[in-house]
């Protein structure tokens, strides 16, 4: 009704049709007021659901179900008041009363701000256990309420009369795990009930289920966790876990895998990215997922753990534990930050491997280090100085050159950044393969990723299940672009049958780098500037682009291996447009299999893997009962979409079902005379494995962000639109300025002609509509005209 004297006010209501379709008919007052409905309803209870004196039950649960039922025809609650038991402690009396019997205890001190319900009613039911035979019998019937019962629409909101049923907790779990919020699961529901109050439960019984089910979990989270992988593993022998413990039993370590990572990590493995993240599950644990690349381009999980602390001890555990699963030879490169714990520990457990650190990381700390003048003088020099270097020597000369010109000759964080060149400059480390990789970025946009289905109030159980929910999600999107690879073909645009050749080969992800390159070829020109019986030596350069940067392409006669000065094949595993024109010059029209890297190809997971974990070798497969499941799920619902069509298919359906249901039943019954299953589906608290919770613990990464120069500039800078002042606190929306004038412009149309202009439009809804309307939506303005109007439109409608 605010919206529609707010409408009337604007000028946006152009009929008296529109006041029609908000407001309600006079005539039709509002519905179930609470002194007049609700006091006057008298509910119609058919005689065979009412309770009689001598009525007999076979259990309590009859009783309770049996008064239920009544209760809700009639419109109240009811609760169990009183029960006694004998000697045996066997309930042998039990009394239900409606849920407004007794008094209230009034108490000053509660902090929940709860109104009184207890009103002393005398309704009740009272059952006896039967002396004759086994059951109850009622021996007291007490029908009569001291209150107004609560009419049909409202009766799901009585407490004995909302239940969160199984098939619920089950979809909602199902619901969470996919990331979906209560309240949205509250609206899948409605859908399904067709209506909030056909939902059988209200949302706050959806978060009170939530927190019994954490309540009882509480204190098993890390057997519970073991369970799990212990039952991943019974499904999947390829699964892997380690889990480490202190002297109090208390989990500190974890590390895990599954098959399908470990068979990326054959295919994929030669580039790892390594990074910590926080604020994933309810103790604080670091999160700690090693990462690389398909060969779609796209991010692939090779393992992960829980960490309590961030400590070289720490990530030398999982680096060892990471290499003792993974079916392949350590990584040739791992990227990480410049993380002093991580480097030793690297040092220590991959010595063969190259460590590289995240270029990303330091340059952005440019703007924080060097001091804002030099950053904004000098920073582009620094930038082209590492993005486009090609040789250490050329790097080294340009560094001196830019730092003798802007006085940081002496400047210790340049000193330390020049001091490890070797990790982190293009300069340094385009020789080693990386997949075109220079920072721990994709590690960082995985945690964004994976941060959508995970919370920092997840259990660790919980966090495993959320976290295979989202990593399912990343394989189906690579499952969709091998799914591509086999139907869609790219669009050449040469006619080089090498380029043809390699559409066949690489996958769309590599060909599109390897199109863009071929493209080229015809621009450069290549001239031959050393030649000798070992070796010869050309320049490529493009023709048409003076003063740009030539390239060198070395050949060596012995091996016919081609190398260019810009080192992209090394670098990313896709020759470079300089090579491909030396191969164009000399008429090799086929691309030779020493630049075809197979991890960029269609083929790049057609290879067989084994296990060597156990005591002989077993080829490493996914085959579990998730994958019989998928089968079996697939052909039902194909089966069903076609049986429900018309009622004989779905009674054939059915039929089929039920039969299979009872041989099932009848199987596992034969099974208990000594044969087991091999999979157990239901995971228990897993108390047996003696494993307690870990200690809620703190990370160096979970205080505040840290900002850099330029963010610090651009806060302090802050301009307000109001008052046009820099370096506020405020801005337009609260500007003390702005709310002052609005103050004094409210009082200057304070006037005689219109002084009564907002309590007359307040009286005139009053009257009309029986509303209260706040005096700030009047707010200044003035107008008999417009008061006029409202007025006849209130009078022509009613």
């Amino acid at each position: 009704m605010v919206y529609l004297f707010f409408c009337l006010l604007v000028g946006r209501m152009q009929s008296v049709d529109d006041i029609q379709l908000l407001s309600p008919s006079p005539s039709q007052p509002f519905e179930e007021s609470a002194n007049s409905s609700e006091a006057l309803y008298t509910p119609e209870v058919k005689n065979e659901v009412i309770p009689k004196i001598a009525q007999q039950f076979k259990s309590l649960e009859d009783v309770f179900k049996a008064y239920n039922n009544y209760a809700f025809e009639a419109g109240f609650s009811v609760r169990i008041n009183s029960s006694k038991t004998d000697k045996n402690r066997e309930t042998i009396r039990k009394e239900y009363v409606c849920y407004k019997e007794g008094e209230s205890k009034c108490s000053e001190a509660s902090q929940r701000q709860r109104g009184l319900t207890r009103e002393k009613c005398g309704a009740k039911l009272t059952v006896v256990k039967n002396r004759s035979g086994e059951g109850f019998v009622v021996t007291q019937f007490v029908e009569g309420h001291s209150h107004p019962l609560t009419t049909p629409r409202k009766k799901h909101f009585l407490k004995s009369h909302r239940r969160v049923s199984v098939a619920q907790k089950a979809l909602t779990q199902q619901l969470a795990a996919a990331n979906v919020s209560t309240s949205q699961q509250m609206s899948v529901l409605e859908l399904q009930a067709g209506g909030l109050e056909n939902i059988g439960c209200l949302r706050r019984d959806f978060y009170n289920s939530q927190r019994d089910m954490r309540k009882y979990v509480d204190g098993h989270d890390a057997n519970m966790l073991k369970e799990l992988f212990e039952t991943e593993k019974e499904k999947n022998q390829g699964f892997t876990y380690t889990i480490e413990e202190d002297d109090e039993h208390r989990l500190t370590h974890c590390f895990w895998a599954d098959a399908t990572s470990r068979k990326s990590y054959q295919y994929f493995g030669d580039v790892v990215v390594f990074d910590t993240t926080y604020n994933t599950n309810k103790y604080c644990l670091m999160f700690a997922p090693l990462l690389g690349v398909n060969h779609h381009g796209q991010t692939t999980l090779f393992g992960c753990a829980f960490l309590s602390d961030e400590k070289s001890e720490s990530f030398e555990w999982l680096f060892k534990e990471f290499l003792k699963a993974m079916p392949g030879p350590p990584p040739k490169m791992i990227i990480t930050d410049q993380d002093p714990a991580m480097t030793r520990a690297i040092a220590c457990a991959l010595p063969n491997t190259f460590h590289r650190y995240c270029i990303w990381h330091i340059v952005s700390k440019f703007s924080e280090k060097i001091g804002a003048l030099a950053y904004k003088e000098h920073y582009e020099e620094f930038k082209k100085c590492i993005w486009n270097s090609e040789s250490p020597e050329e790097f080294d000369a340009t560094w001196a050159y830019i730092v003798g010109k802007s006085n940081l000759s002496t400047h210790q964080w340049l000193q330390a950044m020049y001091e490890i060149r070797g990790r982190w400059v293009p300069a340094y480390t385009r020789h080693i393969f990386s997949a075109h990789m220079t920072s721990s970025q994709r590690a960082e946009i995985s945690h964004a990723f994976f941060k959508r289905y995970l919370s920092d109030n997840n259990s660790m159980y919980e966090f495993v299940t959320r976290f295979e929910r989202a990593l399912a999600r990343l394989r189906h999107n690579e499952l969709d672009l091998d799914h591509k690879d086999i139907n869609e073909k790219p669009v050449l645009k040469t006619s080089w049958s090498m380029e043809k050749k390699m559409s066949e080969l690489y996958t769309l992800h590599s060909f599109k780098k390897f199109q863009e390159e071929i493209f080229q070829v015809g621009a450069y020109v290549l001239t031959i500037l050393h030649e000798d019986e070992c070796r010869s030596v050309w320049k490529v350069h493009r023709e048409e682009m003076e003063g740009s940067r030539g390239r060198e392409v070395l050949v060596d006669k012995s091996s016919n291996r081609v190398s260019c000065s810009c080192q992209m094949f090394e670098f990313d595993g896709i020759p470079c447009r300089h090579l491909l024109a030396y191969l164009s010059l000399m008429q090799i029209r086929e691309l030779p299999s020493t630049y075809i890297l197979l991890r960029w190809t269609k083929t790049a997971k057609a290879g067989r893997v084994f296990d060597d974990l156990g005591s002989h070798q077993k080829l490493l497969c996914d085959s579990s009962l998730l994958v019989r499941r998928q089968g079996v799920f697939q052909l039902a619902y194909t089966v069903l979409d076609d049986a429900v069509l018309d009622e004989e298919g779905t009674e054939i359906v059915r039929e089929a079902l039920l039969s299979s249901q009872k041989k099932i039943a009848f199987m596992r019954g034969s099974r208990q005379d000594g044969s087991t299953s091999s999979i157990q589906l239901p995971i228990s608290l897993g108390s047996q494995h003696g494993l307690k919770e870990p200690l809620k613990v703190r990370a160096k990464g979970c205080g505040k962000r840290l900002k850099g120069g330029k963010e610090k500039a651009v806060k302090k800078s802050r301009k307000c639109h109001g008052c046009g002042l820099l370096g506020q606190s405020h801005d337009k929306r609260n500007c003390p300025k702005l709310m002052n004038t609005s103050s004094q412009d409210a009082t200057m149309y304070d006037d005689d002609d219109d002084d009564d202009f907002a309590d007359e439009c307040m009286c005139l809804l009053k009257n009309y509509m029986g509303l209260r309307v706040p005096s700030y939506l009047i707010g200044p303005i003035s107008g008999n005209a417009l008061k006029d109007d409202i007025s006849i439109r209130f009078s022509c409608f009613y």
